[in-house]
């Protein structure tokens, strides 16, 4: 697969969540190479929140323009797993609800942002570290330490840290590691 795959289903994706008026924001690799680095990926991963009444409308149309969709089974376990993993072509596609409080801020604050001749939400450089503090796998700190050097100036450390608080209760060794790469990475602020 190579990166115009990827970028076109988003692409087809964003025409259609404008014009279903979907709240989303595009997190994971794509989005941090925005907000960062360009880095390979081969998915594209999105927080997603839809009435459940106009969610099969949704599916249905990115069905008719490709997708791989068996909307009875998506339907089902989108209501009870609140997580979906589907293709178009070769590119995997992951949704996610916002069902903890720190993923509906991430959906929240996230910026519209031109792709190609369409718009998508992208979450902020603090809203994608927050969701890598999240799963926390080697790529994910790799990434959390690429968003904070690349926004070193402008990020809010202490947005990340007031809502890293809501879900880091025993969670001491990744908040220590945290702050262990804003010391090392973001320059103190007077």
């Amino acid at each position: 697969m190579n990166e115009t795959e990827i970028t076109e289903v988003v692409r087809r994706m964003a025409v259609v969540f404008a014009r279903r008026h979907v709240r989303h924001a595009l997190i994971g690799g794509l989005a941090v190479g925005l907000r960062g680095r360009p880095r390979a990926t081969k998915d594209a991963d999105f927080i997603l929140h839809i009435p459940a009444v106009a969610f099969p409308g949704l599916l249905e149309e990115l069905a008719q323009d490709g997708f791989e969709i068996d909307l009875m089974d998506m339907v089902r376990r989108w209501s009870t797993e609140r997580f979906l993993a589907f293709r178009c072509g070769r590119v995997r596609v992951d949704w996610m609800q916002p069902v903890i409080p720190l993923y509906a801020a991430v959906l929240n604050s996230a910026e519209e942002t031109p792709w190609i001749d369409a718009k998508i939400c992208v979450a902020t450089a603090e809203g994608l570290i927050l969701t890598k503090l999240i799963s926390f796998r080697p790529q994910d700190q790799a990434d959390i330490e690429t968003l904070l050097i690349a926004n070193r100036d402008e990020i809010d450390v202490d947005l990340i840290r007031r809502e890293w608080s809501t879900v880091a209760e025993g969670e001491e060794m990744r908040t220590a590691w945290l702050e262990d790469a804003i010391k090392r990475v973001v320059p103190a602020r007077p």
